[in-house]
Order: C-alpha cells, then sequence, then structure tokens
C-alpha cells in the first residue's frame, strides 16, 4: 500500500484510525503568500485605464477595439482568481488555526491523565 501523498506528507493507516501531518505554519506562509499575489493583482489591475489611454491615444480604432475588449475579459478573469485566492487564503488561515486548537487540547487532555 502506498502511503505518500501527492504533497508529500506521510498517511499512515493503522486499522480504522488514519494518520495526518499537518504543518499549521506552512499553511500560514502558504495563505500569506497568496495574499501577497491578491496584492500584486489588484494592484496591476489599478493600471488597467493607464493601458487603455495608451489604447485610446493610439489613433487606431481596431486596436482601442481589441485592447478594451481583451481587458475587460483579463479584468475579470483576474478578478475570479483575486476572489478565489483570498477564499483559499482564509481557508488555510482557518485550517491552520482549528489544527493547532484541536491539538493543544489532544496534548492537554493527553498530559492530564485523560481527563479534559
Amino acid at each position: 500500500m502506498d502511503n505518500s501523498s501527492a504533497g508529500g506528507g506521510d498517511i499512515s493507516s493503522v486499522g480504522r484510525v488514519s494518520y495526518l501531518e499537518v504543518d499549521p505554519a506552512l499553511l500560514a506562509g502558504t495563505g500569506a503568500r497568496l495574499r501577497e499575489a491578491v496584492a500584486v493583482a489588484t494592484e496591476v489591475a489599478r493600471g488597467n485605464g493607464a493601458l487603455a489611454a495608451l489604447a485610446d491615444d493610439a489613433g487606431n480604432g481596431d486596436l482601442t477595439g481589441a485592447v478594451h475588449e481583451f481587458m475587460s475579459k483579463w479584468k475579470h478573469g483576474l478578478g475570479c482568481l483575486v476572489d478565489d485566492a483570498e477564499t483559499l487564503a482564509a481557508m488555510l488561515a482557518d485550517a491552520g488555526r482549528v489544527y493547532l486548537e484541536v491539538e493543544t487540547s489532544i496534548g492537554d487532555a493527553a498530559s492530564s491523565g485523560g481527563s479534559a
């Protein structure tokens, strides 16, 4: 039986109990990097108006139309990516927080002899 996962972690199974290794710091770090990417994407989207002005100043109606159509579709797609990344970053932060809370509760219960 293969006990490896796509993420490189070890998933072992004993009877009907599974073991899943989670690194809350990695979850938080990934969420932080996603938020940084969102900030960059948002900043790029703000430059949309400057590109539109350049296309308008080019004096070619076909070029202007093509640039505006591309920018409209690109802005929509970028907005979808930003929304998804923000959602995923929040989910990663929540997962890391909950994992730490559960791990702490289990550790406290084990150190007190099982009486929580």
